[in-house]
């Protein structure tokens, strides 16, 4: 219950912050379906080869203890920035701008497949695309709420706080360790779920 209470109190504490995020999110998402309609076919042509090389390989190869170790890295990489970002001033723009290029790849990708392979790229999306996400984008906005929190309290809430700053950035990068421990769960399902689901289907 306590737990549970904690989590509805940071929400709150945090809504503005959460509304900004989820917002610039949801523009990057819409404006990456833009440049679709312009990319050259040439462009085309080739982001075609690499899809297709790239389900092909999937579904030939074994996967291994290195795939998903790869797509766990990819991810922490951005938690990471993310961290050090928060550990400075003009971090907090810099952190809406990660979100804002994030929603706009997965817009992109989303937009890609849908109107190049048409059923076929709603399947991908649904299978290959969107399950890793429902992990992934739900821990990056709610880490970067706490790296701007920090960010903010750097620049002027120390004097409002009992914490001292060392302690404070231990719990922060505490923080860090444990996001880092729910990130593993994307990156199983990246690794292992969603190649099995694709491979039902192709």
């Amino acid at each position: 219950m306590n737990f549970k209470y904690r989590i509805k109190q940071h929400i709150n504490e945090n809504r503005w912050q959460y509304y900004i995020l989820i917002l610039l999110f949801v523009l990057g998402t819409i404006a990456g379906n833009y440049p679709i309609s312009y990319l050259e076919d040439g462009v085309k042509s080739h982001l075609l080869d690499l899809i297709d090389n790239y389900l092909r390989s999937e579904l030939a190869d074994t996967i291994t203890i290195s795939f998903w170790a790869g797509a766990f890295i990819n991810q922490f990489k951005t938690l990471l920035i993310i961290w050090f970002l928060g550990l400075t001033v003009i971090g907090l723009p810099l952190i809406l701008g990660i979100i804002f290029v994030r929603g706009f790849s997965l817009g992109f990708t989303i937009g890609f497949l849908v109107q190049e392979k048409a059923g076929a790229g709603i399947m991908i999306t649904l299978l290959s695309v969107i399950p890793q996400n429902l992990v992934y984008i739900p821990l990056l906005i709610v880490w970067s709420v706490v790296a701007m929190n920090f960010s903010i309290y750097l620049v002027r809430g120390r004097t409002a706080m009992n914490l001292s700053l060392g302690k404070s950035l231990a719990i922060y990068t505490s923080l860090l360790v444990i996001f880092s421990a729910l990130l593993l769960a994307g990156s199983l399902i990246e690794a292992y779920l969603s190649p099995w689901l694709l491979s039902l289907l192709l």
